[in-house]
């Protein structure tokens, strides 16, 4: 009998292929329905893989009042949209849009399923090989896209990435040496891609991921000061040959063009925050939020108005209220503290490392998002919960990940 964790490598190309389709389907003609067949894949996955691996009350954290009150809300929330639901268009959204609906339905499905070790051994496994694919896109991207629109691009290295953090934070658990070589490669190419675009979120995000997997093998039990060494080298010699063969693109970095002191967030955010603070003053608005469906004053826009910000935090206090947020954030700070000093093992702190990053990406954009990284959030949320995969020491990790 196969494996089910195998569904969730279809899973995670289905959401993949899903946002890049919904980029190029008119350029390219491709029909509606193809996105709307991987968007149901994927939903069909996750209820499938939560049937069978359903989490027990004695294993986890996740049946406490804190959680039940968000899982409660949530589900208000989708059910207050839901009764417009009147004609196709809306169904349409649901399955089509990124923003919208499912990325709300995500913690519902995921808080409540278990993942065990087996489940990140077989992730693991095979999300290297699709890496490959994606450094050789990376490359192409970088020689013969930059100057063009960047979305596309971007999309398109992501066809193949299976969750390239859980990856860059857990390959010195792996028997497997070019894991660690060819993670730190792919996020410094990362890099690379969002300094000439000009994404400062995405740019320290990778920027922060790469400092935490340093810190993590550091105190791992499981490197030695050869290993340090090695990879500290190897970084640094990616860095150098990045630098000679890109350096005309260096010399003229969108990113640091755009730069990141106050005065910049500004000029790219001010109005964006000006008007959404001039329209959300109600304490119902506060408290409640405005729904799924729900928008805000956007002044730059034709019709003067959006449902979404780009921030994490006020996109979420716009959809749910601070009844939505609160929880949600709190549920996410329990994680990394579980994580981080409640775990014997490099896994768990991985995944604390994870959520932890999303609330800080929160901050310049992070939103809720249909997409194999926010689903790889609740992942690691639900999993920093759980008493089982917490209390493994490493040796016990590396046995099963690399039988």
């Amino acid at each position: 009998m196969q494996r089910i964790e195998k569904i969730y490598i279809y899973i995670f190309l289905s959401l993949n292929f899903l946002q890049w389709i919904s980029i190029v389907e008119i350029e390219y003609g491709l029909p509606q329905f193809i996105k709307y067949i991987f968007s149901l894949a994927a939903l069909s996955g996750m209820i499938y893989y939560r049937y069978y691996n359903p989490v027990r009350n004695t294993e986890s954290r996740l049946f406490e009042p804190l959680t039940l009150f968000f899982a409660a809300w949530s589900i208000f929330l989708l059910l207050q949209v839901a009764v417009n639901f009147n004609d196709v268009f809306y169904i349409q959204r649901v399955f089509g849009q990124r923003y919208f609906f499912l990325p709300y339905m995500l913690p519902l499905v995921i808080l409540y399923t278990r993942f065990e070790v087996k489940y990140f051994a077989y992730i693991l496994k095979h999300a290297a090989p699709f890496l490959i694919l994606s450094v050789g896109v990376q490359i192409f991207v970088l020689g013969f896209h930059l100057g063009r629109d960047m979305y596309e691009p971007l999309h398109r290295v992501l066809l193949f990435d299976l969750g390239s953090s859980l990856l860059l934070l857990t390959a010195h658990l792996s028997d497997r040496k070019y894991v660690s070589y060819l993670t730190v490669a792919y996020f410094v190419l990362a890099i690379m891609l969002y300094a000439s675009f000009g994404r400062r979120g995405l740019f320290l995000e990778a920027i922060l991921l790469l400092f935490a997997m340093m810190l993590l093998r550091i105190k791992s039990s499981r490197s030695n000061v050869n290993d340090r060494m090695v990879l500290y080298l190897a970084l640094i010699m990616m860095v150098m040959v990045v630098m000679v063969l890109f350096e005309p693109v260096l010399s003229s970095v969108f990113i640091f063009q755009r730069g990141f002191s106050q005065d910049a967030l500004d000029a790219s955010r001010g109005q964006v925050f000006a008007d959404f603070f001039f329209d959300f003053r109600g304490w119902q608005d506060w408290i409640f939020g405005r729904g799924l469906d729900g928008h805000i004053l956007r002044t730059i826009a034709e019709d003067e108005t959006e449902q979404l910000i780009e921030n994490g935090f006020l996109t979420i206090l716009l959809k749910g209220g601070l009844l939505y947020l609160v929880p949600m954030v709190l549920i996410m700070f329990r994680a990394c503290f579980l994580g981080f000093f409640r775990s014997n093992n490099d896994l768990s702190k991985a995944l604390a490392t994870i959520v932890i990053v999303q609330v800080v990406s929160m901050v310049l954009f992070g939103l809720p998002d249909y997409s194999t990284q926010y689903v790889l959030v609740w992942i690691a949320i639900g999993t920093c919960h759980s008493k089982i995969v917490r209390q493994m020491d490493n040796e016990e990790l590396v046995s099963i990940i690399n039988q």
